[in-house]
């Protein structure tokens, strides 16, 4: 009777052990599957492809050989109360020449400080609340790049305006 028993007991565990089989070959076949689908997706994709980037179609002028350098324009504090509200700026403007022209700009920059001053205050207490507060500043560093065209009377000089430092304060900002 003892052999009876035993035998009842050896067929639940096969019972068990007999549904999960199938469940563990199913899982090891979709495993290896998505490691193959990895492996031959990455050895037939090429790495991509080393882009320079440039800014406004400089690419079509000769721009990827052409070297920038940065000068220095202005250190400014100017306000602005467009809002409504009295928000006072420090901002340093700095711009990208081409490098042979760097000498000339420095000493473009030294002849029109004033000027430039002068320029950069004014866009900045003209400026549009939603233009102050633009991620990347984008409309003020336009506007300022057409006002030193002008003071510069040299449209093709500035490459590109840069705001490095740009720090607001006021009450309830």
């Amino acid at each position: 009777m003892a052999n009876e028993n035993a035998q009842p007991a050896v067929a639940a565990g096969a019972g068990k052990k007999g549904r999960l089989t199938p469940l563990i070959v199913v899982a090891a076949i979709m495993l290896g599957e998505g490691v193959a689908i990895f492996l031959l997706a990455n050895a037939m994709s090429a790495p991509p492809a080393p882009v320079l980037a440039v800014e406004g179609g400089a690419a079509g002028e000769g721009g990827a050989g052409r070297e920038l350098a940065e000068i220095e324009l202005a250190e400014c504090r100017p306000s602005n109360v467009t809002s409504g509200r009295f928000i006072t700026f420090h901002l340093r403007v700095s711009a990208l020449v081409l490098a042979k022209e760097q000498d000339r700009a420095r000493g473009l920059v030294a002849g029109n400080q004033a000027r430039i001053e002068d320029r950069v205050n004014v866009v900045i207490r003209s400026a549009d609340p939603k233009e102050l507060s633009e991620p990347g500043l984008e409309t003020l560093r336009r506007r300022l790049k057409q006002e030193l065209a002008r003071v510069f009377n040299d449209d093709e000089l500035i490459k590109q305006v840069l705001i490095p430092f740009m720090l607001q304060s006021g009450p309830g900002v």
